[in-house]
């Protein structure tokens, strides 16, 4: 065989192996986006029958009530599932018994949030007995869920507090105890931005701790005498 067709039939070789190389991992980007997005917009079935709203997480239905603003085209990705010193962000989330779903309104100045938990043995919503209503509320569009403490950790955008003269970010700590969202205690820190990635790790993790010299505690109706 002669140098010049050895030479050929090598480039040949180096060409189909590089081709058989670069193959395999474009159609696995593209089965992990498609899977990905497929289970997005599947996860979550609305129907009507008979004038009542249902809802479905995969295999678990829930009826609607009719007070609760939840329909196919405000559900949004509100949920901080807390993992190590990070976040995996949701639209629902199921563990516990519980199914956890966030919706969203845009007023113009930005996202917010509601989260609605429903009971999956009794196939009712849990309630907020302060406010009396079937969600609670982030004017921020964040809810932080920590599975290893069952804990809910709401943000709100800052404002100002007269009281301390400051522009602050709130947030409140509950659980969930028979049927109601259980408020565990209201907190804040000085800042006129709502805190992002590691930050927002940061000011969850403060306000577990028990005393925090930048995360404070606020008396549990500072939103009636906030002003």
């Amino acid at each position: 065989m002669s140098k010049k067709i050895f030479i050929r039939y090598l480039l040949i070789c180096v060409f189909c192996f590089s081709s058989c190389i670069s193959k395999p991992t474009s159609n696995r980007n593209t089965t992990i986006n498609s899977l990905s997005n497929r289970n997005v917009e599947t996860s979550l079935k609305f129907y009507t029958v008979k004038h009542n709203k249902y809802l479905t997480f995969d295999t678990l239905r829930f009826i609607i009530p009719n007070d609760a603003n939840i329909n196919s085209n405000n559900v949004y990705n509100g949920i901080y599932e807390l993992k190590g010193n990070s976040f995996i962000r949701h639209k629902t989330l199921t563990f516990n018994n519980l199914a956890f779903l966030t919706t969203f309104e845009n007023l113009g100045t930005g996202i917010r949030s509601r989260l609605y938990v429903f009971d999956t043995r009794n196939k009712l919503l849990i309630k907020d007995s302060t406010f009396k209503r079937s969600y609670l509320y982030s004017s921020a569009g964040i809810f932080i869920i920590d599975r290893s403490t069952n804990k809910i950790f709401s943000v709100d955008k800052p404002e100002w507090y007269s009281a301390k003269q400051a522009s602050i970010i709130t947030a409140a700590v509950c659980n969930i105890k028979e049927g109601y969202f259980n408020h565990l205690k209201n907190v804040y820190k000085v800042g006129n931005e709502i805190p992002t990635d590691t930050s927002l790790v940061s000011f969850f993790n403060k306000s577990m701790l028990a005393n925090n010299k930048e995360v404070l505690v606020l008396p549990m109706d500072w939103w009636k005498t906030k002003e």
